[in-house]
């Protein structure tokens, strides 16, 4: 299918249920980039409530500071994830509907591209960026390896075919940075 065909497709699905039937255990989950990531003076307050298992900030202070940290990626949409004490992210894959529309709306040609889960027309990386050291009670796994990070590092989710899930068992919010982007 085409890159079109597929954002198509990814309106026409219920992603919690269609994640766990399609993912890839067997795929790569997640790789660590080297060195660390700065991490900005964050502004927490009016986080957008979230119904998928956290709460979310969007603002100009991120998106440039992602742009300055991941100068390689274009069309960069980043937010700080909070999830609160007792929320979960079900399990899931990234299918990034949305995000492919809002690219292709600047780059219509990329609609054309040929674009699957198992190989992907176009080079999407979907990372994020601790802002505080793990504690225990913070989860987050991907395809059954929990990753346990310290502040400032980064990872690439493989968000096609890797089933993740994070759910926050602690007393204490669980902030993080979540960055998407395409390397061309």
């Amino acid at each position: 299918m085409n890159l079109k065909e597929y954002i198509n497709w990814t309106t026409s699905i219920n992603d919690y249920e269609t994640a766990p039937k399609i993912a890839d255990s067997s795929a790569w989950g997640f790789e660590v980039m080297p060195g660390t990531c700065r991490i900005p003076k964050l502004n927490l307050q009016n986080a957008s409530k979230g119904t998928e298992g956290y709460d979310s900030i969007r603002n100009d202070l991120i998106s440039s500071w992602a742009k300055v940290t991941f100068p390689f990626l274009k069309c960069i949409d980043a937010k700080i994830q909070i999830q609160r004490p007792g929320e979960k992210c079900h399990p899931h894959l990234d299918f990034l509907g949305e995000y492919l529309q809002d690219v292709c709306e600047v780059m219509p040609g990329l609609l054309k591209l040929q674009h699957s889960l198992e190989k992907p027309g176009i080079d999407v990386w979907r990372m994020f960026v601790a802002v505080e050291d793990h504690i225990d009670g913070h989860i987050f796994n991907i395809n059954n390896e929990e990753w346990k990070w310290s502040k400032g590092e980064c990872i690439r989710l493989n968000n096609w075919q890797a089933l993740h899930w994070t759910e926050n068992t602690s007393k204490i919010d669980r902030v993080i940075i979540k960055i998407t982007g395409v390397k061309f």
